[in-house]
């Protein structure tokens, strides 16, 4: 006697292939944006105190640039050291998700240090630089609202806001800027 099992035809298969595919990718996803929350909101932290730093040493009359590669040459090894850290916990195959993280905030970097050299070479003064950075960090949250959702966007808008506060309020530009990473940042890791 034959059994008779029902078969999974060709579609059948490729839909159940795919629905896995999805599960085990956003399971995947999870993880990743979980170990990126934690990085943000340590991140929050020392790039929100750097660019207060950045304007305290202004305020000391700092004009040469070294006290300022001095500063930033102590948090971004921190930050990079702490994502090598927290995330080499395994989390299974690298997704689009984290590629697009790394795409966004290193070219955020190479293109806020290319910014950082012009100022310099034109002999601007340091409190030109800071709303070009409010301004790279706009477009980084907007690219980060454009690929994880909606609330991405209330970031970009801070920064945007930020930026014209800056031109407005020169003397504390920084420190607007420093509390404006803090926050965005903390509570963009908070949400992950």
């Amino acid at each position: 006697r034959v059994c008779s099992r029902p078969r999974m035809d060709r579609e059948q298969a490729v839909e159940a292939l795919q629905l896995l595919r999805r599960v085990v990718g956003q399971a995947r996803d999870d993880t990743t944006l979980q170990n990126w929350g934690v990085i943000w909101m340590l991140h929050g932290f020392t790039n929100g105190l750097g660019f207060i730093g950045t304007n305290v040493l202004m305020w000391r009359g700092y004009t040469t640039p070294w006290a300022y590669v001095m500063l930033w040459g102590v948090i971004l090894p921190v930050n990079m050291t702490s994502i090598f850290l927290l995330k080499s916990r395994p989390a299974g195959a690298w997704t689009f998700f984290e590629s697009m993280i790394w795409l966004i905030w290193t070219s955020f970097i190479g293109a806020a240090l290319l910014a950082t050299a012009a100022n310099y070479l034109l002999g601007f003064s340091l409190v030109h630089l800071g709303p070009v950075v409010a301004v790279l960090s706009t477009y980084a949250f907007a690219l980060m609202g454009g690929m994880m959702g909606k609330r991405w966007f209330l970031g970009s808008a801070l920064f945007a806001v930020v930026a014209v506060a800056m031109g407005a309020f020169p003397r504390f530009g920084f420190i607007l800027l420093g509390v404006a990473w803090g926050l965005v940042q903390f509570v963009g890791g908070a949400t992950l």
